[in-house]
């Protein structure tokens, strides 16, 4: 790379960062007047509802010393007296909450005199009433308490219309802002696109020129090699014992080429073997079980008529296991396939693998009642079609024996542990285990409920391990016999893997 493109490079990345710091600046201050907007258009809201409550307190007091003039019951003292003291406490609120508005301050400083003035002429009243004051006096103080009332409602109308008129301010405002928003996070984007495409462009053109030089590169070397062994080949002539260290050099070669041939042929024996196997257990074993299957089906419908029920039932046992002989096939094809299989490690979303993986389980579950917790799952390197095989399992487990439960309860939990790995976790409050046979849950065909209760081959657990091993995770399972089952694996963080 000459320096002239070494200078467009650096330039194009400076350019590029300078580009999107900016970007990144804009979008941040942006952001943050949108959410001070917002904050004050809720701070709005709140002395709206504390103006409102005021009103409601006041009419309250009102209420309660209505009852007791008309009934005399002490209960309405005690809801006028929680009445008046919680009319104090929301002015005081109002006040504490219109600090920054100095007219709001003034309004509040003409109400607080005003509202004495209407409580002491409510506990005038009141103190009338328990003294025997006839109908003309209460009529007076009601009349003269309707006056002060109507100055506390012109009040308080002021102070709603004025927060109602910031209100409509500060809500255009924070849609400015949040027009600005995406004014800013637009063209970031376009900006952005456009500097990647650049530097992309730039890459490439450095990149073309870089197999230039190493083709030149090659060339060369091919005609130092040239070189070389045709002064090889002279000093061979000249030396003699040369010669017999070069035949003896081959002579190990051709020996160690032989044994590699070896080795390579009896690797291809070993995995036609295998293939043959896979052949056999695929095909040799499904015909007959098919056979068995069709046959009975035939007896069933040809000799239905001439078989007692006891027949009948038994026809019905060979169908179902030769199913679950054909099941177990399946299942044991599939492991040994997952053990050979390719490990394709990319980076694989393990939000979007869950999403996948529960769209299909929602729709074997659909009737039943069941409730789901979801940590956030991050990004792992890995094989994506083999960790979704491991959710499918651990996931259709929690459903199969979540099953006797009227309301089951799933949980899919992620954190980082000691090692520094990433920890997953599937938790159901199914039938559990006893934990002394937790080691038989991850063996091949290791059951720990009988197929009557819960259906299934024993390999599920099994290809979970397996598949975990091989992306250089661990697994394990706890849990507690009629109260549920944890399925643990880890995997390594791909940022702290070297």
């Amino acid at each position: 790379m000459n320096r002239s493109s070494r200078r467009n490079s650096i330039a194009a990345f400076v350019v590029a960062l300078a580009l999107l710091s900016s970007i990144g600046v804009l979008l941040y201050r942006s952001t943050a007047n949108q959410a001070e907007t917002m904050r004050w258009v809720a701070h709005t809201h709140a002395v709206l509802a504390g103006i409102q409550e005021l009103i409601l307190r006041l009419t309250d007091a009102e209420a309660g010393r209505r009852g007791f003039i008309m009934t005399g019951r002490d209960r309405y003292l005690v809801h006028y007296t929680n009445a008046a003291e919680k009319v104090n406490k929301v002015l005081a609120e109002l006040r504490e909450r219109t600090a920054d508005d100095s007219r709001q301050q003034r309004t509040c400083d003409a109400l607080e005199p005003l509202i004495r003035q209407r409580l002491a002429v409510h506990a005038e009243s009141i103190g009338a009433q328990l003294k025997g004051a006839g109908p003309e006096t209460q009529l007076r103080l009601t009349e003269k308490g309707q006056d002060i009332m109507e100055e506390i409602r012109t009040l308080i109308a002021q102070m709603d219309a004025a927060e109602r008129g910031l209100l409509k301010t500060r809500q255009s405002a924070a849609q400015a802002n949040l027009r600005e928003t995406k004014q800013v996070a637009l063209v970031g984007a376009v900006a952005s696109f456009a500097m990647l495409t650049w530097v992309f462009v730039l890459l490439l053109r450095e990149n073309g020129r870089r197999r230039q030089a190493e083709g030149a590169l090659q060339k060369s070397n091919e005609e130092l090699e040239l070189r070389v062994r045709q002064r090889t080949a002279e000093l061979t002539q000249v030396l003699v014992g040369y010669k017999q260290a070069e035949q003896e050099i081959k002579k190990l070669n051709e020996e160690l080429e032989q044994r590699v041939a070896e080795r390579t042929a009896q690797l291809e024996a070993a995995n036609k073997e295998l293939e043959a196997f896979s052949y056999s257990v695929s095909h040799d074993l499904r015909a007959p079980l098919r056979h068995i299957g069709g046959f009975v089906e035939m007896l069933r419908e040809e000799a239905s008529s001439a078989l007692n029920e006891k027949s009948r039932q038994h026809l019905q046992v060979i169908t179902e296991s030769t199913n679950q002989m054909g099941s177990l096939i399946d299942n044991l094809l599939a492991f040994s396939r997952m053990g050979r299989a390719e490990v394709k490690r990319t980076q694989v979303n393990m939000d979007d693998l869950m999403k996948e993986v529960l769209k299909e389980a929602r729709r074997e579950a659909e009737g039943r009642t069941i409730e789901w917790e979801m940590d956030p799952l991050p990004a792992v390197l890995g094989d994506r079609s083999m960790l979704r095989q491991v959710w499918v399992n651990l996931i259709s487990n929690a459903l199969k024996y979540s099953r006797p439960r009227e309301r089951a309860r799933i949980q899919v939990r992620c954190s980082k542990n000691r090692a520094n790995e990433w920890q997953f976790s599937v938790h159901d409050n199914g039938a559990g285990f006893d934990m002394q046979y937790a080691d038989k849950l991850f063996g091949v065909f290791q059951r720990l409920h009988q197929v009557e209760e819960f259906e299934g081959t024993g390999i599920g657990l099994a290809n979970v391990r397996r598949i975990v091993h091989r992306h250089g995770g661990r697994t394990w399972a706890e849990g507690k016999l009629n109260e549920g089952a944890t399925f643990y694996f880890t995997l390594p963080d791909p940022t702290t893997v070297s």
